[in-house]
């Protein structure tokens, strides 16, 4: 029995010498793409004159803008006479002409010379959020009042992310 036990004993070890031990590794791979802010206004002139009428006819220039952010929009001209209004001026005439100018379309209104629209969520990716600016006197005005020359303003549409 003893010697069993010895014989059972050696061919149990030699076994386990020869076996291979089993084992796994791994490794994982978290793929990133980040896609940074964007935010823009698409046209490709950025400095636009346009000829405001002296008989009320409105003078309008679309603002596209694609975002994939929240944005805020503003505008605001130089020559400020309160919400949605603003002068023509000539540096050689003493009297300026008031117009009116307004920015209206896209997803939020936005007052001219006032603060800021409230947050405007990203539009879809293949959509572009437009604002038609438009500008036009307050009333017709008689030009043989006026001294000749150019009468301008400038509006800033800017928008914030």
């Amino acid at each position: 029995m003893n010697s069993f036990i010895k014989l059972t004993s050696i061919l149990l070890l030699s076994t386990g010498a020869f076996a291979a031990h089993a084992g796994t590794d791994s490794i994982t791979v978290k793929y990133i793409l980040t896609v940074p802010t964007a935010c823009a206004i698409s046209n490709k002139v950025k400095a636009i004159s346009l000829p405001l009428k002296h008989d009320t006819t409105p003078a309008t220039q679309n603002i596209d803008v694609k975002c994939n952010v929240n944005y805020t929009v503003k505008a605001s001209s130089v020559n400020n006479l309160g919400p949605n209004k603003s002068q023509l001026v000539n540096p050689q005439s003493t009297l300026n002409i008031p117009y009116d100018i307004t920015l209206t379309g896209g997803p939020t209104s936005v007052i001219v010379n006032g603060a800021a629209s409230g947050k405007v969520a990203p539009a879809a990716t293949t959509k572009t959020d437009t604002y038609t600016l438009t500008a036009k006197t307050e009333s017709a005005i008689a030009i043989e009042e006026y001294i000749a020359g150019d009468y301008t303003d400038t509006v800033t549409v800017e928008i914030s992310y």
